[in-house]
């Protein structure tokens, strides 16, 4: 009976010492922590589950496998286009040395042709002194006809010499013209080459361009195809599972969650009129309703700029005329060191109450 009464003191007392501390409390606070959504980036059906619910799992851990069949198609239809992209550059650079040989084999027949047009010159020189001759032994046979000092068949034959003289003189003038015109040819010729292998440079270039894009388009399928596999965005436990095998999901659509187990936080909504002591980097005495035989411990790291009405859906307008002054809450964020006791495990949305050490 005795002992029984002394239970009964210290149940009325202690907590009686320990809210007549110093500092502020208020039990409208509950544990937080971050809770990831496992959700797929393509529209697929689930062929594999290999969670379950509550189930802990590591960063990376595989969750859900879904059907990789249309996405191995893309990602070989990829390749064959990356190697087409290939071949048209070596094709591509293939015709450009077609292309240099081309100038080098035009550009050495020009310097040919302009070799030809000096020797076509020497000739029409030489044609004109040989007509320059002819022309004066026939004067000078005229005159000795006319004096009966020559023979007619003399006259003759010095005629034509000089006939002779000026049809190699026009022949040697015609070769000359027709190797201009193979001189202006042959530079049109070298010209027209060298935009070909201008051209095939710019070929190569969009070649290569199209390399690039057929290896961005390879890259997408496979990452497109390494989203047939989920993983676990971070370690923690599976939960709120929503899926089964032969489901087809589409983007975005919640599947399950990753609970954090390891790090948690107290959100604790202090009244305003609390908050006039209180500090970044105070203690915090934390209960948790789930386990009233121990006492966890914590720090102020932020308190909010804004109450948590003025986050609400319809947050109050008082200028409304309906105006009724209510003490409004401030949410205040507690970090407590990291958690792993199997004892007292500490989940998400737990009741807590929260004091915090003002003075």
């Amino acid at each position: 009976m005795k002992k029984s009464i002394q239970k009964l003191l210290l149940f009325i007392f202690v907590p009686a010492i320990f809210i007549g501390c110093s500092g502020e409390g208020t039990d409208n606070a509950q544990l937080e922590a971050d809770i990831s959504p496992v959700i797929p980036k393509i529209n697929s059906t689930v062929i594999a589950i290999r969670v379950t619910d509550n189930q802990p799992v590591k960063k990376g851990d595989t969750l859900i496998v879904l059907d990789t069949a249309t996405f191995k198609i893309a990602v070989e239809q990829a390749e064959i286009a990356l190697l087409q992209a290939s071949k048209n550059v070596t094709l591509a650079g293939n015709n450009q040395t077609s292309a240099n040989v081309n100038v080098s084999n035009v550009t050495a027949s020009s310097y040919a042709v302009s070799a030809n047009l000096a020797s076509s010159n020497a000739a029409i020189e030489s044609a004109k002194a040989r007509l320059t001759v002819a022309e004066k032994n026939m004067e000078r046979y005229a005159q000795l006809l006319a004096q009966k000092s020559a023979t007619q068949q003399q006259f003759d034959q010095v005629k034509a010499d000089q006939a002779d003289a000026v049809a190699k003189l026009q022949a040697a003038i015609g070769q000359r013209n027709a190797l201009l015109k193979q001189i202006d040819a042959s530079k049109l010729q070298i010209a027209n080459t060298r935009t070909q292998v201008s051209n095939t440079g710019e070929n190569i270039s969009l070649a290569q361009l199209g390399v690039k894009e057929a290896q961005v388009k390879l890259n997408a399928a496979k990452l497109q195809l390494s989203y047939c596999t989920i993983v676990a965005p971070s370690d923690g436990i599976v939960s709120k599972k929503n899926v089964q095998i032969g489901q087809v999901v589409a983007i975005g659509e919640p599947l399950m969650a990753v609970a954090n187990n390891k790090k948690v936080w107290v959100i604790a909504n202090f009244k305003e009129t609390q908050l006039k002591n209180m500090r970044v980097g105070q203690e915090v005495e934390i209960e948790v309703d789930a386990y009233s035989d121990t006492t966890f411990t914590g720090k102020i790291e932020s308190i909010a700029q804004a109450t948590g009405a003025k986050f609400s859906f319809l947050p109050a307008d008082n200028a409304t005329g309906n105006f009724v002054k209510v003490t409004q809450r401030v949410p205040v964020k507690i970090v407590m060191p990291a958690h792993s006791s199997k004892n007292y495990p500490l989940r998400t949305g737990m009741s807590v109450y929260a004091k915090v050490e003002t003075k």
